[in-house]
C-alpha cells in the first residue's frame, strides 16, 4: 500500500459528535438570546479558528472572554460527549488497515487529557502509536503538533495520510506536507470539503475499499 501511515482526526472523523456538539453551541447561544443553529446553517459555518465560528455566531468578545466561552463549552461537551458513537465501522477501519501494515495515531485539536479518556472509553488505544491532542481548551488549531508529530515519525510524508472531515484538516495536512482524504459525514458537508481538492468518501468503509484498492 502507498500509505503506511495514517494520521486521524478525532471529533467527526473517529468519533461522531456532530449533533452532541450543535447542542451545546445552541445551549451557549441561547444563554446569550442569538439565534439558534439547525444542522444545515451549523454545516454552512463551522470552520476553523473557533472563535471565528462564535463571531458569525453573533457573539461578542468585547463584552466576554473567549477563554470563558471555551471553558464553557467544554464543560457542556463533557456531560453529554458520553452519548456520542464511534463512526459507524470505525474499529473495522483500523483492524483493516492495520492487518494491511499500516500505522495509526490521532491528531486532534481536542483536549490532550480529554482526548485520553475518549481514546480509553472506546477501547481503542490499541490501534495507536501516539494520541496527539493540546494543552489547552481553546481549540485554536493542531498545525504544531501536527508539524512536529511528521517530524518524530519514521516514515517519509509521501507514506502518511491524514484522514479528517474538516476544510482545517486539509490546510493541516499541506502544512504537514502529507497527503489528505476527508469524510463527508463531520462537522463539513461535502459541498465544502470539495472544494479542497482533496478525495472525500461518504463513509470510513468508502475510505478503506479506496486505500486498499490503491494496494
Amino acid at each position: 500500500m502507498e500509505y503506511k501511515h495514517i494520521i486521524w482526526d478525532w471529533n467527526g472523523t473517529l468519533l461522531d459528535d456532530v449533533d452532541q456538539c450543535i447542542a451545546v453551541v445552541n445551549e451557549l447561544l441561547k444563554q446569550r438570546d442569538l439565534p439558534l443553529l439547525t444542522k444545515q446553517r451549523y454545516h454552512e459555518l463551522f470552520d476553523f479558528p473557533a472563535i471565528d465560528f462564535y463571531r458569525r455566531l453573533g457573539m461578542d468578545f468585547t463584552s466576554e472572554s473567549y477563554e470563558n466561552l471555551a471553558r464553557d463549552y467544554m464543560e457542556l461537551y463533557a456531560a453529554l460527549v458520553a452519548r456520542c458513537q464511534l463512526q459507524a465501522g470505525a474499529e473495522k477501519s483500523l483492524q483493516t488497515l492495520k492487518s494491511a501494515g499500516v500505522t495509526h495515531s490521532v491528531l486532534s485539536a481536542y483536549h490532550q487529557q480529554r482526548l485520553d479518556e475518549a481514546v480509553d472509553h472506546f477501547t481503542l488505544r490499541k490501534w495507536f502509536i501516539r494520541v496527539v491532542g493540546l494543552n489547552d481548551f481553546y481549540a485554536h488549531s493542531k498545525l504544531e503538533n501536527g508539524k512536529q508529530w511528521v517530524k518524530e515519525l519514521e516514515y517519509q510524508p509521501r507514506h502518511i495520510l491524514l484522514l479528517g472531515d474538516t476544510l482545517h484538516d486539509y490546510e493541516v495536512a499541506g502544512a504537514m506536507g502529507v497527503d489528505c482524504a476527508l469524510l463527508s459525514c463531520g462537522h463539513q458537508p461535502r459541498s465544502r470539503l470539495e472544494l479542497s481538492g482533496a478525495p472525500v468518501f461518504d463513509s470510513l468503509k468508502e475510505i478503506v475499499d479506496w486505500l486498499m484498492d490503491a494496494d
